[in-house]
């Protein structure tokens, strides 16, 4: 028989993107339920704090239970975390956006069903899927690759294989960078891509400066770079 309660569940709480003084992106229902949860796993503890005060949880912060699950944290030390679940329901946290896509907290999501606990995934942003929305590229057949090789040369080779098999596929490949390494990116896609290849960046997104615009890599290279240096930004790229 199972230790677990069968009431309690894994919560995925999505964060904000960007910080705003007031709530722009969460539903008021999903606020209400992570008001009610006092044990959060989360990838950094310091911004789910930060998080859970601009929402007014009501339980002062040195009550509530925190585990950090990043990518630093060893397995045996995520399946601890799963015993959390015996006795109450746990809220999962990432650093920004929706907690298991481009996280680690995907491990902990994968040992609930092993536990056949339930999980219930909260309404909230995904920069992946905001990108997608607004770049007008195929959202019927599209790939997240994560981050792409630092290796220059190595880089390239991939940015040379997605589109190949974009042009084949008509897949929209998706793909993310650091904020200070988002310049030489946006140089080498623009250099070695088609010239008739649809590039769409997305910028900071939900912020009040929030940066989305797609064009092909002719008209890239006729405009001056966006500004996009300390700016979390996605690349969505189409040549079909």
């Amino acid at each position: 028989m199972s230790s677990f309660g069968s009431t309690n569940k894994l919560y995925l709480i999505p964060t904000p993107i960007s910080k705003q003084k007031e709530n722009r992106v969460l539903p008021e229902h999903t606020v209400q339920l992570i008001q009610n949860l006092t044990c959060f796993v989360v990838e950094k503890a310091q911004t789910a704090q930060s998080f859970l005060q601009w929402i007014d949880h009501p339980t002062p912060l040195h009550e509530i239970t925190f585990r950090v699950l990043n990518k630093k944290t060893p397995e045996h030390e995520v399946l601890s975390f799963i015993k959390l679940l015996e006795n109450q329901s746990v809220g999962l946290m990432s650093e920004a956006g929706a907690p298991g896509v481009a996280d680690p907290g995907s491990l902990l999501v994968k040992l609930a069903h092993e536990k056949g606990i339930q999980v219930v995934p909260l309404v909230g942003p995904s920069s992946i899927l905001l990108a997608l929305m607004a770049s007008g590229l195929n959202g019927q057949h599209f790939t997240f690759h994560g981050y792409l090789p630092i290796n220059e040369s190595k880089r390239s080779k991939k940015i040379q294989e997605l589109e190949k098999d974009s042009l084949k596929s008509g897949c929209t490949h998706i793909f993310m960078e650091t904020p200070h390494r988002n310049k030489n990116l946006f140089d080498q896609l623009s250099g070695k891509l088609r010239p008739a290849t649809k590039l769409c960046i997305a910028a900071g997104i939900t912020s009040d400066s929030e940066f989305i615009e797609t064009k092909n890599i002719k008209a890239w290279r006729s405009t001056s770079r966006p500004e996009l240096e300390k700016k979390p930004a996605l690349f969505l790229i189409n040549a079909k």
